[in-house]
């Protein structure tokens, strides 16, 4: 790693909002006190549940992308089935805050190139990660932190979950090692950004190479 060059990363998070309100408001809380701006791919179908939590991620000025309606594996749907997650999802969305998300992510990391140009069809960037925080599998809020930081490069897009369902269960163990790694980030000169700013700043990952 070049120490001269500039060091970003962009925290994302998947699978919310969530029934779990405590953990995203903790996550909410965590992010504001830090002055961090992260990327939350949301599930259509919990934005529905959930449109309070939706209006303060958008009102504290995260950026919201979709992750569908229903969190399916998108290479097993056809193109109608995979638009219409989609743009259901957008559609939610811009009903709760009155704009419509330009980012996709794939649930599952799941993605071929058809699926990557159906999406690209409806105007939309697919979002994929350089960093798994592991999160999703970790209950040792220690043991995430330091996969995490093991896995840092110059230009960081990380993936966390903030929602409770499709098998991430509880998310106490992001809740505790969110600080850390924050504060570990900081110290050492990296530069939070979003999704929209990490593209303009460092590249796309939009499929598996």
């Amino acid at each position: 790693m070049n120490q001269n060059s500039p060091k970003y990363v962009a925290l994302t998070f998947d699978d919310g909002p969530s029934a779990y309100t405590v953990a995203i408001l903790k996550i909410l809380k965590i992010l504001k006190r830090y002055n961090v701006r992260a990327t939350f791919f949301v599930v259509g179908a919990e934005a529905e549940k959930f449109p309070r939590l939706i209006r303060r991620i958008h009102r504290e000025k995260h950026v919201i992308g979709n992750h569908t309606w229903s969190h399916p594996d998108i290479t097993t749907l056809s193109k109608r089935e995979l638009w219409k997650e989609i743009t259901s999802t957008n559609a939610q969305i811009e009903k709760i805050i009155g704009c419509s998300p330009k980012l996709f992510r794939p649930p599952y990391s799941s993605i071929n190139d058809t699926a990557l140009a159906d999406i690209k069809e409806l105007g939309m960037t697919s979002v994929l990660w350089n960093v798994d925080s592991q999160d999703w599998r970790e209950e040792d809020p220690l043991a995430i932190c330091k996969h995490t930081i093991k896995n840092l490069q110059e230009k960081n897009l990380i993936v966390m979950h903030d929602g409770d369902r499709y098998g991430s269960g509880a998310r106490d163990q992001i809740v505790t090692s969110l600080p850390k790694l924050i504060k570990y980030l900081i110290n050492n000169d990296y530069q939070f950004v979003t999704v929209p700013e990490f593209h303009r700043v460092a590249f796309k990952i939009e499929g598996w190479s």
